[in-house]
């Protein structure tokens, strides 16, 4: 979900108890630069999308600084406190409509704030993409989060708002482009929304590309968007975690497609293809795969096209512990797995891709 990038966060300080906490939080998950406070109020602001200012606000000078530094800040603003100081925050409120924070963080609620923050100006930039486009991606982000935080607290999933997102959607693919649907999610900072949203494109764009259409098309709209719903149960710690998976994490990951199963069978009339293409996707065509080793013939047509949109899009994706490829180098290395993937629909993607996408 959350993932270093290049350095969209400064860390204003004077107050070194709030800097260190927030460097802590922050560490591993997001590239971030420390500035103090006087340099960034005399004029080092640098051009970040999120500016983090741990400050004391207790006297006048700090006050100060900190009202010359939002007079030139250009991006996203969220405060830390040092303590829970009633006048620290009437001064904070004279100033500035910013969230704030207090020590001790919360960690994972903190990181959230920020993922949030990191996102606003990406989501605002959709406004500049066409009509169709701009508003299935606005629908998605919305109707992907209730999902998430709904089925994570037990509760059915949304299905009229993602049934409704995912139409907004195949409006967009008849549009063609599909480099410009994944070049607008690339730098968002929810892993888990990023993913499914490259691997629904991915199979809208082309299985339209390819002449699906009516039931088909949309069974394979829908079940891209949620074809991750397990990863709700996953613990943050492994879910967030931004370097590799040790052994123990790995088996714990490897359980989503599981509360795929169990998610969506608590659900009413859920189609049994729908719920395959969350439940194996995972699967390879030599039996080597998982939740349950299927191969060859036990794998249907939907989920092998779903497997092919996964692979492509984890391949394509930027995570902390790997850099982002290609389409082409992507597919270059898919084209090599004949033992896990359908060659032939593997190579018809790969002409849609470098052709059309």
């Amino acid at each position: 979900m959350l993932q270093t990038r290049s350095a969209d966060i400064a860390v204003i300080y004077d107050s070194e108890p709030a800097c260190n906490a927030v460097v802590s939080v922050l560490s591993g998950y997001f590239a971030f630069r420390e500035i103090p406070l006087e340099k960034y109020a005399n004029g080092g602001s640098p051009d970040t999308t999120l500016n983090i200012f741990c400050a004391s606000m207790d006297d006048k000078a700090a006050i100060g600084q900190v009202k010359k530094a939002i007079k030139i800040c250009q991006g996203e603003i969220l405060f830390v406190l040092p303590t829970h100081n009633s006048d620290n925050i009437s001064q904070l409120r004279q100033h500035s409509k910013a969230d704030y924070f207090l020590l001790p963080l919360d960690a994972e609620k903190f990181r959230e704030a920020v993922k949030s923050a990191l996102n606003r100006p990406i989501e605002k930039s959709w406004s500049a993409l066409e009509p169709a486009k701009r508003k299935a991606l606005k629908s998605a982000v919305v109707s992907f989060e209730k999902c998430f935080d709904q089925v994570a607290n037990g509760e059915p999933i949304p299905m009229d708002d993602i049934v409704s997102s995912c139409q907004h959607i195949r409006e967009a693919a008849e549009l063609g482009g599909l480099d410009s649907w994944i070049n607008a999610l690339d730098d968002h900072h929810d892993y888990s929304f990023r993913h499914s949203m490259f691997v629904c494109g991915s199979l809208t764009y082309f299985a339209q590309a390819i002449g699906i259409r009516g039931a088909e098309l949309d069974q394979l709209t829908l079940g891209g968007l949620l074809h991750d719903i397990g990863k709700c149960r996953v613990p943050l710690d492994i879910l967030d975690k931004p370097g590799k998976l040790d052994r123990r994490q790995w088996e714990v990951m490897k359980q989503h497609p599981v509360h795929s199963q169990e998610i969506m069978h608590r659900e009413n009339d859920m189609d049994a293809d729908l719920m395959a293409m969350a439940v194996y996707h995972h699967e390879k065509l030599d039996g080597t795969g998982y939740p349950k080793g299927l191969s060859n013939g036990q794998i249907n047509d939907h989920v092998r096209l779903t497997a092919i949109a996964d692979v492509y899009s984890a391949l394509i994706d930027k995570r902390a512990y790997k850099g982002s490829m290609t389409s082409e180098m992507a597919l270059e290395i898919m084209v090599t797995l004949e033992d896990e993937l359908d060659m032939d629909l593997v190579h018809e993607f790969r002409s849609f891709t470098l052709d059309k996408g």
